[in-house]
């Protein structure tokens, strides 16, 4: 298993179309197909530039888009769910033997996703799908699998829930003994979870 990541451009749809009029980010949380040629999705927009609302209009008003139901969430963002009647990449992915850990948008109509491969061969086969479907794939990085890159199931919540809450604002809106209540830990556990987790993703940022 490796750690993979792909610069993709995919045949004209409302994120190449929404990402390159609007510079705001957009990460995606979570795809899967929807009927019979359409995908279902989660994703975060960051809101820093305050132009949420217009692209949240932009997405609702594109050919593609069935419906999308949006969620602010800590201070700078929304979530949201969106449904569309066609996505080619998501399709393409959840008929492949990789798993994406994350995805964001890059700005120029390009979406970079982060992957894990699964068994031989699996990597070349979803690039030649992708291609075959009208996708432009870049193949930017990719690096033997160690445990020292990924966050465990724990520690992602733990940070989640404590990036959500408030934890990381200036000055923090809760505190590590409000968090470790919340997960029913002492703080020094809590603390010591927060701080291998943290780690692991600040080495990933910079060693990548």
């Amino acid at each position: 298993m490796r750690e993979v990541i792909l610069k993709i451009s995919m045949p004209d749809n409302w994120v190449k179309d929404v990402t390159t009029k609007y510079p705001n980010l957009i990460k995606f949380k979570e795809c899967m197909p929807y009927g019979e040629s359409g995908g279902r999705g989660l994703i975060e927009i960051d809101d820093t530039l305050g132009m949420t609302e217009d692209i949240v209009k932009e997405i609702e008003g594109h050919t593609e888009v069935c419906k999308i139901d949006i969620s602010p969430i800590n201070k700078g963002g929304v979530l949201g769910s969106i449904v569309t009647n066609k996505c080619v990449a998501c399709r393409t992915l959840t008929g492949s033997d990789c798993f994406l850990t994350s995805a964001l948008s890059l700005g120029d109509g390009s979406v970079e996703w982060k992957l894990i491969t699964g068994g031989k061969g699996s990597l070349v086969n979803l690039i030649d799908n992708l291609e075959m479907n009208g996708c432009k794939v870049e193949l930017k990085s990719t690096e033997n699998l160690s445990s020292d890159n990924i966050l465990t199931k724990r520690q992602e919540e733990i940070i989640q829930a404590a990036f959500q809450k408030g934890y990381y604002d200036c000055p923090k809106r809760i505190t590590v003994k409000e968090l470790a209540k919340i997960f029913d830990i002492s703080q020094s556990t809590l603390g010591e979870i927060l701080q291998r987790g943290e780690k692991k993703i600040i080495s990933d940022h910079l060693y990548r």
